[in-house]
């Protein structure tokens, strides 16, 4: 099982959006896929169409909770939801309890391999101890930005954190979200993608009110929608991303 995260320090970068998407195309491509939600507000959760239970998610950090005891929301084939509610507010407060146990998150995540072939991660904006100890187990982290100084600021910001780590993953990867060519400042980040501290995807997805339109449908853009701007690089996009697991895979292997 690959585990994939999509994250920033800073919020509002595009992050759930495409994290749902690639969800659903790997699911298209017949992988077997957990999308696990793990940011408080519950997007992607509401993306897939689950109303958070207030209380629910935080149960399955509590010490001697199996994952198995937590119901998977299946929104379409072979694609499974570990839905979020606010109730991981207190994720940090478990993790100081369960941080004492290093091998606690290998154990929770072990049983999903049995289920998943690509195991994604939608991660708070935040660098509190628990997204930490998460990015530690990860196979690829996905990084998205908007071409603007404080999203690429704080994409920096990740990297420089990780580089003191043992465990950091094997592939930090960025894109940029939410382009619009009509800006100069877009286009000049644009066109100097490869000085970027961490290897760029390829595409990057433009700004289209198509993607505000999953808000109201409560689904994956490319589930309804494969013609508009941002959904046609969403589907580029997840080509570049198969490429990344297959690579990964290999070297799991």
């Amino acid at each position: 099982m690959i585990k994939i995260a999509f994250y920033n320090l800073k919020g509002g970068v595009g992050k759930t959006t495409t994290a749902v998407n690639m969800a659903y195309m790997a699911a298209a491509a017949k992988k077997n896929v957990i999308l696990w939600d793990l940011d408080p507000q519950a997007a992607a959760s509401w993306f897939c169409q689950q109303e958070p239970e207030t209380a629910k998610a935080i149960k399955l950090f509590s010490k001697g909770k199996s994952i198995g005891e937590m119901e998977l929301y299946s929104p379409y084939p072979r694609l499974m939801l570990i839905p979020a509610d606010l109730s991981l507010r207190s994720l940090d407060s478990e993790f100081d309890e369960l941080s004492k146990d290093k091998k606690f998150l290998k154990q929770l995540l072990k049983p999903l391999s049995d289920k998943a072939d690509i195991l994604i991660f939608d991660c708070p904006p935040t660098l509190s101890p628990s997204v930490e100890q998460l990015l530690m187990e990860v196979d690829i982290l996905l990084i998205p930005m908007i071409p603007s100084p404080l999203s690429i600021r704080a994409m920096e910001q990740v990297v420089e954190f990780l580089k003191g780590k043992k465990s950091a993953p094997e592939r930090i990867v960025g894109f940029f979200n939410q382009v619009d060519m009509r800006r100069s400042l877009h286009r000049e980040a644009i066109e100097n993608s490869k000085k970027m501290p961490v290897p760029m995807l390829k595409t990057y997805i433009p700004n289209d009110a198509a993607v505000e339109q999953m808000g109201l449908r409560r689904a994956p853009l490319t589930s309804y929608n494969q013609r508009s701007r941002a959904a046609l690089a969403y589907l580029d996009m997840w080509k570049e991303v198969a490429r990344l697991l297959k690579a990964a895979a290999k070297e799991n292997d």
